[in-house]
């Protein structure tokens, strides 16, 4: 993005942003990129002018806003790569070509020092295992940092290290321009003719960028209003009038109506019909289960289970399924999330405890966007957030906590342990057959999937249930306390969450588990989490000593 009076703004939707500025704006400027007055020595300094002691309060003191999950530091489970397991990633097998003397980028250690680029790209190659797009970004960080200020690089990509992969009717080039020709915009502009050359995919002859696209010249899109949209795409110009994009720049509109259960908004930008209302399903602790329509249960097994899936099914609704995997372990064989695999739109999404996710089977970083923009994997926080077209929500923090949200449309075509969402709890504890289960291990069993890896529990037996009386589990109070403590961190979430279930199921969780801080400090994650799902405000709990 470029302006009149000079700024630039590029970022490549993943790990480099970068803004240039006019000398003119030198010490008028100010937030995580310091003041631009030539020293560096006084780049940290907060919004009211005070130095900050480390990058971290920095940070928190230019946040603009709060995101549920969102700390100003890593809290809980931390990663962590020591000296000697990034000394690996130093090598030329990993990130060692940017400060290799006589490499492709010999040219550039002069102008561009290759250390910091060294180091950031062993940090991160090391928290990912050597993980090839992010090792390959981070190398390409450098290389887009030289070029920038104008210094010729080699070819450093090979068919073995971080080989080119481009879109159709595209090539890669290592020194190409910097204002390719769009559907929008054909020739060159003035500010252009000198423009650096970057890296990266660019159109075939005859074809030109359309959105993300390269598509041929005739085949372009729409200018409406003041945006573009490509041939094909459907778009709301009013809440009463749906467009299409055709062929040779023709927009033709419709008069429309939103559908049952849904009603014409805004959302992320964008005008259209979106559902009314949604029904949300809880999972969380030991765990503990909330149905869409509100039924608590607990469960004790440690199968697969179909959590939820759509059973009735009718045209306009997109097919979805979301099985939840248990195991049993650590202190009190308490049952715990594993494993979440979500199918919808022809993906499959697995999401583990341990921070793992892949989609169809391949391992990919976040956030992760499908090419057909029909399903959304990113990060809040401590959470993973899944959000498809179809409507359906997943916010999971990989370890005590899971919410399922999905549209009015649904209304009674689910099915599961999540019930089926037609207003009524009492009918939610129906098998697959469509009865009523007598029992709720009746039920549970009913919905188990067949285990691909041996034999699991439908329930505990004897020695191994999780046990605690009341006598035990009043000694935990103080601790489950916090929860519903009025005055404490989560007092402002109360009006929105109701501490009372999360309060108990602490007690259960913790007292089963012999005291065991790890538990604790879970159950509390799982209160923080339902809270900053429901948009309310959570004070800092966590402390250097405590979770």
């Amino acid at each position: 993005a470029r302006t009149a009076f000079g700024l630039r703004v590029s970022f490549d939707w993943y790990s480099y942003a970068r803004v240039i500025l006019p000398d003119a704006y030198a010490g008028a400027v100010c937030g995580l990129c310091g003041n631009a007055n030539g020293d560096a020595g006084d780049d940290f300094l907060t919004p009211i002018g005070q130095r900050a002691p480390d990058e971290t309060q920095l940070g928190d003191s230019w946040k603009v806003g709060e995101v549920p999950g969102c700390s100003a530091g890593c809290v809980g489970d931390c990663p962590a790569c020591d000296e000697e397991q990034k000394k690996l990633y130093r090598g030329d097998a990993y990130c060692g070509v940017i400060a290799r003397v006589g490499g492709p980028f010999k040219a550039c250690h002069p102008v561009v020092d290759p250390v910091p680029f060294l180091e950031d790209c062993a940090f991160d190659a090391c928290h990912y295992k050597g993980h090839r797009d992010t090792l390959c970004k981070a190398v390409a960080a450098y290389v887009t940092e030289c070029q920038i200020r104008g210094v010729a690089v080699e070819q450093w990509r090979t068919p073995t290290f971080c080989g080119p992969s481009c879109p159709p009717h595209s090539h890669y080039e290592l020194c190409g321009s910097s204002c390719p020709a769009t559907c929008g915009r054909r020739g060159d502009l003035a500010d252009c003719a000198a423009s650096l050359c970057v890296e990266g995919c660019f159109c075939d002859a005859g074809f030109v960028l359309s959105g993300d696209e390269c598509v041929r010249a005739g085949e372009c899109g729409c200018q409406h209003g003041d945006r573009y949209y490509k041939k094909g795409e459907e778009f709301f110009s009013s809440c009463r009038e749906r467009c299409l994009c055709k062929a040779t720049g023709v927009v033709e509109c419709q008069e429309v109506f939103c559908g049952a259960h849904e009603e014409c908004r805004v959302e992320e930008g964008v005008l259209g019909c979106y559902p009314a209302g949604y029904g949300r399903l809880v999972v969380s602790g030991d765990p503990h289960y909330v149905t869409f329509d509100g039924r608590a249960f607990d469960l004790l097994g440690s199968c697969t289970y179909v959590l939820a899936r759509v059973c009735k099914g009718e045209p306009r609704l997109a097919n979805f399924s979301v099985l939840l995997e248990h195991d049993v372990g650590g202190r009190g064989n308490v049952a715990l999330m594993k494993k979440v695999v979500v199918a919808v739109h022809g993906y499959t999404v697995s999401m583990e405890r341990g921070r793992m996710w892949e989609v169809d089977g391949e391992r990919h970083t976040l956030p992760l966007v499908t090419k057909d923009k029909k399903l959304r994997v990113g990060q809040e926080g401590n959470n993973i957030v899944l959000q498809a077209a179809a409507g359906l929500r997943l916010l999971y923090n990989v370890a005590t906590y899971l919410l399922v949200t999905i549209p009015d449309a649904y209304r009674g075509r689910v099915c599961g342990l999540g019930g089926n969402y037609n207003g009524d709890p009492s009918d939610d504890f129906q098998l697959p057959g469509g009865s009523i289960a007598r029992t709720t291990k009746d039920f549970v069993t009913s919905w188990k999937v067949p285990a691909e890896g041996g034999a699991c529990s439908d329930g505990c037996d004897g020695q191994a249930c999780a046990t605690c009386d009341a006598d035990d589990a009043a000694a935990y109070g103080a601790s489950c306390g916090i929860i519903r403590d009025p005055t404490g961190p989560f007092g402002l979430c109360h009006p929105r969450v109701s501490p009372v279930e999360y309060f108990n199921h602490c007690l259960h969780d913790v007292c089963a588990a012999e005291g065991a801080p790890e538990v604790l400090c879970h159950s509390l994650q799982a209160y923080t989490t339902a809270c900053q799902a429901a948009g309310a405000e959570v004070g800092a709990w966590r402390t250097t000593t405590f979770c």
